[in-house]
Formats: C-alpha cells, sequence, structure tokens
C-alpha cells in the first residue's frame, strides 16, 4: 500500500504497540480528510486501515509504495511521464522529420524511375516512328516520283488529246465535207437513176391507166329486176367498191372501173387483181384440143403484161440497187397451162417484189394495194414519187405484207398436177436479210442483167430499136451502180 512521503512505516514494538511516531501520524489522519478505501489488510501489520493517505497528499501526488520497492513519489513519477511524452513527441517529430524527407526522396526515386521508364519508351516510340518516317519519306519520294510521271504523262496525254481533238476537227470538217460529197454523190444517182427510170418507162414500159366500158352490176340488176329497190342498188354499188385489206374492209374506187396497160393500150391487168379469165381460159384449154385462134384473148393479154411486169421489176431492182425478197425469173408468166397454184404464186411473188421496191422508194403507202399489181408500179414509177432514184434503209409494212395472203386463198390449198412443176418457196425466195457486200475494184457485169437481156430480147414484143435502147439503159444504169459500189467499197 502507499504511504505518505517522506514517512517510512516503523515496524511495531514487541507489545504490538506503536511508537510515538505512529500515534502522531494517526492523529494527524484522523484531523485530515483521508482517502477512504475498501477494507483491505496491510501486508505489513496485518490489520485493515481505512485512511492510508490524506486526500491533499493524494491530490498532489506526494505518495509512495509502502513495501519501499520504489522511493519515487507519483508526482514524480508523473512529471517524468510528462517528460518522457514531451519527449516522445518531440522524438516522433524528428521521426515524422526525417520520415518526410524519405518520403520525398522515396517519391523523387519513384519519379524518377518512371520518367526513366517512359523515357524508354518514349524512345522506343522516336525509334519505331523515325523507322515509319523513314518508310513514309521512301514512299514519299516514290510517289512524288510517281506524281512526276504522271504529270509527265499527263502532259503527254493533254497533247495527245489536243492533237487528237484537231485531228478529229480535221475528220469531223473531212467527214461533213464527204457527207456533204456524198449527200451530193447520192442526190445525182437519184437523179440519173430517176431519169433512167422514167426514160426506161416512158419508151419501153409505158405504164397507163385504161378506161373499161364495164357496166355496174346495180344497174344490170336494176334493168333485169324493176321491183329492186334503190336501198338495194346501193348497197350492190358499195360491196363492188370494198375490198378486205389488213383485217379491214376498205373502199376501192378503182374496183373494176379502169385496167392498168403497159407497154401499150392493148396489154392490160385488171385493176382489181382479178385473174379468172386466166383460170377459165386454163379450164378451156384443158377440155378443148387445138390451136387457140383468139388473137384478144384476156389470158394471153394477162400472160404477157404479168411477164412485162416482172421483167420491169427485175430491171428497176438493179437500176435501184435493191435486192428483192422474192425471186422470180421473166419467162415464169410466158408458159402455157399454168396451174392455178403456180400462177398463184407466181402473183404473190412479184407483188411481193413490187410492194419491196415502193417501201424502198418511200412510196405514200395510202396509195398502195396488195393485189394492185400494175398500179403500184404506176406509182412506183410515177414522176410525182418524190424519193425515186433514193439509196439507204427503209421500213416495210408489215399489214401490206400480210394481206398478201387474200390473193387468192382458194388456191392455197391445191397443188400442181405434175411433180416437175413443184418447186418450193424457199429455192427461189432471196430473202430479205441478206447482207451487200462490196463489190470488186474492176467488177464485171452481173450475169443476171446478161440473162434479163436475153430474156428481154425473146420476149418483148417491141420493135427491135426499143428493144436495144432499153437494153443499153439497163446495162448503162448496172455498170454505173458496180462501178459506184467498187468504189465507195473501197474507200
Amino acid at each position: 500500500m502507499a504511504a505518505p512521503s517522506g514517512r517510512r512505516p516503523q515496524p511495531a514494538g514487541p507489545g504490538g504497540g506503536s511508537g510515538p511516531g505512529a500515534g502522531a501520524l494517526r492523529g494527524a489522519d484522523e484531523d485530515a480528510e483521508g482517502l477512504y478505501v475498501a477494507v483491505e489488510r496491510c501486508p505489513l501489520c496485518n490489520t485493515t486501515r481505512r485512511r492510508l493517505t490524506c486526500a491533499k497528499c493524494v491530490q498532489s501526488g506526494d505518495f509512495v509504495f509502502f513495501d519501499g520497492r520504489d522511493s519515487e513519489r507519483f508526482s514524480d513519477k508523473k512529471e517524468r511521464l510528462m517528460h518522457l511524452k514531451t519527449k516522445q513527441r518531440e522524438f516522433q517529430k524528428h521521426v515524422l522529420k526525417a520520415m518526410e524527407g524519405k518520403e520525398i526522396t522515396d517519391q523523387l526515386r519513384w519519379k524518377i524511375m518512371s520518367c526513366k521508364m517512359r523515357i524508354e519508351q518514349l524512345k522506343q516510340t522516336i525509334c519505331k516512328e523515325n523507322d515509319e518516317m523513314t518508310r513514309h519519306t521512301e514512299g514519299l519520294l516514290r510517289i512524288k516520283e510517281e506524281n512526276q510521271k504522271h504529270y509527265r504523262r499527263a502532259q503527254r496525254h493533254q497533247e495527245k488529246k489536243e492533237k487528237i481533238q484537231r485531228h478529229n476537227r480535221r475528220l469531223g470538217d473531212l467527214v461533213e465535207k464527204k457527207t456533204y460529197d456524198l449527200k451530193t454523190q447520192y442526190e445525182h444517182l437519184a437523179n440519173l437513176r430517176r431519169t433512167h427510170i422514167l426514160e426506161l418507162t416512158s419508151v419501153i414500159f409505158p405504164i397507163e391507166e385504161v378506161k373499161t366500158s364495164m357496166r355496174d352490176p346495180a344497174d344490170v340488176s336494176t334493168e333485169s329486176d324493176n321491183a329492186m329497190t334503190s336501198s338495194t342498188v346501193s348497197k350492190l354499188a358499195e360491196a363492188r367498191r370494198t375490198t378486205y385489206l389488213s383485217g379491214r374492209w376498205v373502199c376501192d374506187d378503182h374496183n373494176g372501173d379502169t385496167s392498168i396497160s403497159i407497154t401499150g393500150p392493148w396489154i392490160t391487168l385488171p385493176n382489181n387483181g382479178d385473174y379468172s379469165a386466166y383460170y377459165n381460159w386454163v379450164e378451156e384449154k384443158k377440155t378443148t384440143q387445138g390451136p387457140d385462134m383468139e388473137h384478144n384473148n384476156p389470158a394471153h393479154t394477162i400472160s404477157a403484161a404479168l411477164c412485162y411486169a416482172t421483167q420491169l421489176v427485175n430491171t428497176l431492182s438493179l437500176i435501184l440497187d435493191v435486192n428483192l425478197p422474192k425471186k422470180l425469173c421473166n419467162s415464169e408468166f410466158c408458159g402455157e397451162n399454168l396451174s392455178r397454184h403456180r400462177f398463184t404464186r407466181a402473183v404473190k411473188k412479184l407483188n411481193a417484189n413490187i410492194l419491196h421496191l415502193c417501201f424502198s422508194q418511200h412510196v405514200n403507202l395510202d396509195l398502195l394495194h396488195p393485189l394492185h399489181t400494175l398500179r403500184n408500179l404506176m406509182y412506183l414509177v410515177s414522176p410525182d414519187t418524190e424519193n425515186l432514184g433514193r439509196s439507204g434503209p427503209f421500213e416495210i409494212s408489215a399489214d401490206l405484207e400480210d394481206s398478201m395472203e387474200f390473193v387468192d386463198p382458194s388456191a392455197a390449198g391445191e397443188t400442181d398436177e405434175s411433180g416437175d412443176e413443184h418447186v418450193s418457196d424457199e429455192e427461189t425466195d432471196l430473202g430479205t436479210d441478206w447482207e451487200n457486200l462490196p463489190s470488186p475494184r474492176f467488177c464485171d457485169i452481173p450475169s443476171q442483167q446478161v440473162e434479163m437481156l436475153q430474156s428481154q430480147s425473146t420476149q418483148v414484143s417491141q420493135p427491135i430499136a426499143s428493144s436495144s435502147a432499153g437494153g443499153m439503159i439497163s446495162s448503162a444504169a448496172a455498170s454505173v451502180t458496180s462501178w459506184f459500189k467498187a468504189y465507195t467499197g473501197h474507200r
């Protein structure tokens, strides 16, 4: 237990009493306010005391251990504790100051290390970028060289372009001049063709319209039947003046009133394409044997007119330099006893060739009729035809070609009796899809012209002077055409 400082406990006397010092201490303790503690026996005297020290000593810290193990007072200990705490704080400050410097040093070291690593990375990046820069510089140099090459090439191309443009302008001027010359030559050729055709049709093959003295069937029916009304007569007249064309009935003012003559007024063809007189004559010829003593036989007139029309069409195709779609010989209509099928087929070919020539010369389609053989030919060679003698492409009217099947539908199913007369259309048709090839520079007159001239000399019933004039005209036209084709083909 602690005791007040300055007094040490005295051992008890032999009688167990205490000395005079103990009485004084006890008296002092009784007078002063003491510290009350729990009942506890003193290890020295083995007694219990409630007041060991006074309150003032405790408050001032003026007490020590009773056992004497430490003579330092509590106040001294406290003072020394405060002094140690002060030293501790000072030491902590020194340590913190020293640690602060160390921390700053470590931070600087870390910063230095980071900077070194960053510097190393930057060096590597710089090396890599330098390599990239080197490659890019080399690529830039190559691109500059290529650009220079391209620039020089562009300059050459520009010069070449300007040269080509100048050449194109010269060629354009030349083409324009040649086009004008060609147009002039075409016009000159068209005028020559027109002159030759008009001379041919005025001297050798004149085509004229001849009025016939046929009476109107309506008038005859009126005289024979007085009970017939005027409406019936008008209907008959209207039906007589209509023709089935291109899938519809059209008005035909020239249906039977007139006929067309060729090479003279005595050789005519019916204007409406009715060749029943020839068919009747063929049937009578089969039943009646013996020579035909009738000079004005309409069958002879029809065959002669068709023969001359074929000859004229072939001559016009040579003059106009037009390939005919159907191959038809001049002597096709000269034979006797032609069957209905063969005659109809030849007439179809002739009409197709005439329409083809009309299409090539841009004849007005409203004037054409697929059944009017000589009338279409008359429109073709008429002086009023503006485009007669032209050259160049043309369009074909499909409606008129389709109407060719109505020439004689009844004869379509008939066949020839003799096997040697059967010739297919494929063997005689030239076709419209042939290609015109340029003739050689030095070419002979085609043999077809010679054959045509020979057929002219044997078939034409005109005087010898007229035939020779027509042959000369055809030969001259064919020669001019051949030379012109050879000249244009080798330009």
